[in-house]
């Protein structure tokens, strides 16, 4: 089974998670328990848009080529609480390949009323020049600046040697529901 259709039953399994966590923390609540002061799991569409590369290309790519910061795709992200999420989606990567991810995200800091700061960490597939394109360990640090309906992610990935600069990541995002 090849990377590219053994991923999206990951991204599946990233969503159960998230909704087997919603599952019983509603259950809790119905039970009566202390959980109940929790508030309900806030579900969001997430729009992939761009992302900016720093450093030098040549580093990175052959003579001529150029890194792809066009990035559209799209995901779901699931908040269970407010420093706790799960997202899963697609987009065209920076080296112009297909792109599938499944995110834990944990932003504890908070600042003001709608900016929440921290970390990601989960799977990606898609580049070539990091495990052949396959399964890939994904991480960085993330901005969350959400109103109620909606926000933005602001995304930092670290510098990988010899496989990607540092990057900047946008992703525009729509509140569903309530």
């Amino acid at each position: 089974m090849s990377a590219r259709s053994a991923f999206p039953p990951l991204l599946l399994l990233a969503l159960f998670a998230g909704a087997g966590t919603v599952q019983a923390q509603e259950a809790s609540m119905a039970a009566g328990s202390s959980t109940a002061s929790r508030p309900a799991p806030e579900w969001w569409v997430d729009v992939n848009l761009a992302s900016y590369h720093l450093g030098n290309t040549s580093d990175f790519l052959a003579p001529g080529q150029r890194f792809n910061q066009e990035n559209y795709g799209a995901g779901v992200e699931v908040q269970w609480q407010p420093r706790h999420a799960v997202s899963a989606g697609y987009y065209r990567n920076s080296v112009d390949r297909d792109s599938y991810y499944a995110l834990y995200h944990y932003t504890p800091l908070r600042f003001g009323r709608y900016v929440r700061v921290g970390g990601m960490a989960g799977l990606v597939t898609g580049y070539p020049g990091y495990n052949d394109g396959g399964l890939a360990p994904a991480g960085g640090l993330v901005a969350k600046i959400e109103g109620r309906r909606a926000g933005v992610n602001l995304i930092y990935l670290p510098k990988i040697a010899g496989v990607t600069p540092h990057t900047l990541g946008l992703q525009f995002k729509l509140r569903l529901g309530n």
